[in-house]
């Protein structure tokens, strides 16, 4: 028996049946025998020519001998578009193409098998010296990992089909492309333009055959926690990626931020009898708001710098319950209502705020923090006493006082800012890191008021600085808990 185990390290194969086009949108599942032996003679030519042909061409004649099995794991499909230059004549235009592509579990290998194929102890070496240089199989983007092993661990569930035979039980058939018998080399390392010049689509050392797959091999994947994780009892981060349509705009992180809340406490409501978890909602059983900022803050961010939200981490310093853990990993959609694009949630990973160091910024630790979406004051300025020689009364409750008192209710043992710095208001707050959005304005993520109610005190931009490194999330002000006030380290 040969087993060659195909690991694909993005978790994606892409690949077109021979002969459709790449526009038709379907993924060639699973891979071909004739894809499966060109990658290989390509990649023995690429990386070890020093393996005379008189060793490899054998073994590639044997694998052509015998039509494989195929142990497919759990897998999806998906697809990205992209709009293409090219020219066209004097002119250049650009012209949609789809790349489809299979989305396979991780961890959860592709086993092609060859039952009754035998090879001696130097044809195994030489083979497994090539599979191990192998970078992708398909076209570049799907990443791999080959290797022989001794057996694979579960039964194959892909077959070829004896000719005119009808397969029994609930199968679907696929045809397949494999290589005729005795393998040519010449037909089997031939250039796809070169065919397409000679008006052949079909190689000519090649052959369709009939092979069956089963028909949930397509299944729609999503990660789901409570099935592969501890229910997430203790979890302090929740990390989703958004996506839809149309992704919200930077500037209305305020607006996400208080759709996740809503979302979360009625995903925990429905999973316990109408209950209110306090962590979640961050109020008592009495409705009354908690203290101490330990409840879970929903921070919407822009990751790619695009200019449009794509991430939303929960943050609950605290930790959650299993079943808060369970509600927050439940939830799938954010509906805004108003007529606005609904945005999907996948969820991504939870774990304490040390895990997701390197992640995102907003885990990193320094002692300078800048901010990424405004700083609005808890309470109004206020100016009192006799006026000076200008008219002017002392300002009471200053932005300076409010964020430093703030800082210091926050962490009351230390460290104090030694330094803060207040930006003008009309100078946009950069992103994250250098990209497509050049930021936006401090009032401009203001046109979102939770309930219609007071915007606060006022809204700033701000680089404050501690007296010793402080590990974020750090998140104060107004509404800091559904995405204003965030800071991440300078620089």
């Amino acid at each position: 028996m040969l087993t060659i185990k195909f690991t694909f390290t993005a978790n994606r194969y892409h690949a077109t049946p021979w002969g459709r086009h790449v526009n038709e949108g379907v993924a060639e599942w699973p891979p071909s025998p004739w894809r499966i032996l060109r990658g290989i003679a390509a990649t023995w030519r690429r990386t070890r020519p020093d393996l005379a042909p008189e060793r490899v061409v054998p073994v590639l004649t044997a694998m052509a001998t015998e039509l494989p099995e195929f142990r497919l794991p759990r897998a999806s499909t998906g697809h990205t578009r992209h709009f293409m230059p090219y020219d066209e004549g004097v002119r250049q235009r650009s012209t949609l193409v789809i790349d489809s592509f299979v989305t396979i579990e991780p961890d959860d290998p592709l086993f092609v098998i060859w039952p009754s194929l035998e090879l001696t102890s130097l044809q195994r070496d030489d083979l497994n010296a090539i599979l191990s240089n192998m970078p992708y199989l398909g076209r570049a983007e799907s990443w791999v990992e080959a290797c022989l092993v001794s057996h694979c661990p579960e039964a194959a569930n892909s077959f070829p089909m004896e000719t005119g035979a009808v397969p029994e039980g609930d199968w679907e058939i696929v045809r397949t492309l494999t290589p005729r018998t005795p393998l040519s080399l010449e037909d089997l390392e031939v250039e796809t333009s070169d065919l397409r010049r000679s008006g052949r689509i079909d190689p000519e050392g090649a052959r369709w055959w009939t092979y069956v797959r089963p028909p949930d091999c397509f299944t729609a994947l999503r990660a789901d926690p409570a099935s592969h994780f501890d229910l997430g009892a203790g979890a302090q981060v929740v990390r989703f990626a958004m996506g839809g349509r149309v992704l919200p705009k930077t500037f209305d992180t305020l607006r996400w931020g208080a759709v996740a809340r809503k979302s979360a406490m009625s995903q925990y409501g429905r999973g316990n009898q109408g209950a209110v978890s306090p962590s979640l909602s961050g109020k008592d059983a009495s409705g009354k708001p908690l203290q101490g900022h330990l409840h879970a803050f929903y921070l919407p961010t822009d990751e790619d710098c695009d200019g449009r939200l794509d991430h939303l981490t929960v943050w609950a310093p605290a930790g959650l319950t299993a079943a808060e853990f369970r509600a927050l990993a439940s939830v799938q959609t954010l509906n805004p209502g108003g007529q606005r694009e609904p945005v999907q949630l996948a969820y991504l990973a939870h774990g304490a705020p040390e895990d997701f160091t390197g992640v995102s910024p907003l885990f990193g630790t320094a002692e300078s923090w800048q901010s990424l979406t405004p700083y609005v004051l808890p309470r109004h300025v206020k100016f009192r006493g006799p006026r000076d020689a200008d008219g002017r009364k002392s300002m009471v409750d200053s932005p300076e006082e409010q964020i430093t008192r703030e800082v210091s209710l926050r962490y009351p043992e230390g460290p104090g800012l030694v330094s803060l710095e207040v930006h003008e208001s009309r100078i946009p707050i950069k992103p994250m890191r250098e990209g497509q959005s050049s930021g936006f304005r401090p009032f401009d993520f203001f046109r979102y008021k939770p309930g219609g109610g007071s915007n606060g005190g006022g809204v700033f931009s701000f680089t404050i600085r501690f007296q010793n490194p402080v590990s974020g999330p750090v998140a104060l002000g107004f509404a800091c808990h559904q995405g204003l006030g965030v800071f991440i380290p300078k620089g």
